[in-house]
């Protein structure tokens, strides 16, 4: 059996005493951590298959980001100056109606690639397409190869009189969601889990493409699997023609309070954004036991406003973090999410003491899997977890001096980092290298290639050509001072 000691890092265990071990050690016995250590009592070298020296790094749990979509990484950059409402309507649906199998199976390589890259051990993706049992394959199969932790959160949707195009009804379409998670939760040796994506908000409700019956149903359905069910919510602009505050003017209601009136809202569900949630949302949801996940820079690029994540812990809701995906603020980095928390919590509520760079870990790591209802297993460096780790280096010049490690590196570092990243036990990125997959420069090239091809069918191309002018015409001001533009 593989062993492994992570030994002279400043290690940040996050276990229930939130102990931190300056120059401490962490030992790997197969798939789990076998102990934790302070300095004085690191195992010996020789114990030990391969031993990792850590010193000048920060050695956290792996990051885990509660909702992305990864085929989003495909068309990074294209995405500028819509709102919420707009981007769903002119890039979302147009580019995924172009997309085959085998896009979504690179796309899948390359999402797995950026997180993993930048510390991030397991992600929740939610499907936002309709997906048959062989674009599961293709989603599933490629960030398993390459070695990260996944949880494929299959849509529920089906045909009705208003979604006419979905080749299923309703019936059939909970039949092959079951199907496809008996199929694939647990396989890859525990890699591959499985959720549910029951989409109860404001946008796809008032389209038609949800209805009350198939979300009763749904939930019905994952309770009995033992599953998550995600779900956006709250989310979108105040614009009074579309969107969430339209919906609310119409019903009167929030879509906490819509799921709430359906008696479906409890533990299995983790809601996404939560933008607009009310106070009265937040006490709802700490009654049943859901989770919120905050994603700060992706409803920070779309104009959409700062969720109440600060206030959604002082609830009692169990609050995560997530990158949403790479097509709406363009990364996948985790780091990024939990300085940006910090940021923008302060900034909502204009005080610096509402959020600390300790919280936005605890959001990145044991609240992640506390949601996810994986806190036995992950979240925190103890004896019995799986040994998901993340190392960063914590002495490239863009940090600096580290009076307060913690908050420094989180405050200066970046996902890029990373030098070490373990999941399952096993190294699977060793500096700026996958073990387990060595074809990352020919997915980039394929990436490029397919998705310029995808914006073209799309009839997007404009989004891709447009110019500096175009996007940033001159201020009245240009040209004074020497400067034709600036001065």
């Amino acid at each position: 059996m593989k062993t492994i000691l992570i030994k002279n890092g400043y290690v940040v265990t996050v276990n229930g005493k939130r102990e931190i071990h300056d120059g401490g050690a962490v030992a790997i016995r197969g798939k789990t951590i076998s102990g934790v250590y302070a300095a004085a009592d690191t195992p010996r070298d020789a114990d030990f298959n391969e031993v990792i020296d850590a010193k000048g790094c920060l050695v956290i749990p792996g990051l885990i980001n509660l909702h992305q979509h990864h085929w989003y990484a495909m068309f990074k950059g294209i995405a500028d100056g819509l709102l919420l409402e707009d981007w769903i309507s002119d890039l979302v649906f147009p580019l995924v109606s172009n997309l085959s199998d085998g896009a979504m199976r690179l796309a899948s390589y390359q999402c797995g690639i950026e997180m993993l890259a930048t510390g991030t051990t397991t992600s929740f993706n939610h499907s936002v397409s309709v997906t048959t049992a062989e674009t599961v394959k293709a989603i599933v199969e490629p960030q398993a190869e390459l070695g990260i932790r996944q949880v494929f959160g299959k849509e529920l949707r089906c045909r009705n009189a208003r979604f006419l195009n979905h080749p299923l009804t309703l019936d059939e379409s909970l039949a092959a969601v079951e199907e496809d998670i008996r199929n694939w939760d647990g396989k890859a040796d525990g890699l591959i889990r499985m959720g549910m994506v029951i989409e109860a908000n404001a946008h796809w409700t008032s389209s038609g493409m949800s209805t009350e019956e198939l979300i009763i149903r749904g939930t019905e359905l994952a309770r009995k699997l033992g599953v998550k069910i995600s779900s956006h919510i709250a989310g979108g602009t105040f614009s009074v023609e579309k969107g969430f505050l339209k919906h609310l003017r119409e019903t009167g209601r929030t879509d906490v309070r819509y799921l709430m009136q359906l008696g479906v809202l409890d533990h299995q569900w983790m809601l996404i954004h939560g933008i607009h949630c009310t106070e009265l949302d937040l006490e709802h949801m700490a009654h049943v036991g859901a989770g919120l996940v905050y994603t700060p820079t992706s409803e920070a690029v779309r104009g959409g406003g700062i969720a109440p994540a600060a206030n959604a812990l002082r609830a009692g809701v169990a609050t995560a973090l997530g990158t949403d995906g790479a097509m709406v603020d363009y990364t996948n980095d985790m780091l990024e999410q939990v300085k940006a928390c910090v940021l923008f919590q302060h900034q909502r509520h204009l005080d610096p003491t509402r959020m600390s760079f300790e919280r936005g870990i605890e959001m990145a790591t044991i609240n992640g899997a506390e949601v996810l209802g994986l806190a036995d297993e992950l979240g925190s460096l103890e004896a019995g977890k799986l040994a998901d780790i993340a190392i960063f280096d914590m002495r490239a010049p863009h940090v600096g001096s580290l009076q307060r490690p913690l908050s420094a590196f989180v405050g200066a570092g970046k996902g890029s980092d990373a030098r070490f990243v373990i999941v399952n036990g096993d190294v699977v990125y060793r500096h700026g290298e996958f073990t387990k997959f060595k074809d990352r420069e020919r997915v980039l090239q394929e990436v490029e290639t397919l998705a310029a091809s995808v914006i073209d069918k799309a009839g997007l191309r404009h989004r891709r050509d447009v110019s500096w002018e175009q996007k940033c015409p001159p201020l009245a001001w240009s040209g004074r001072g020497g400067s034709r533009r600036h001065p």
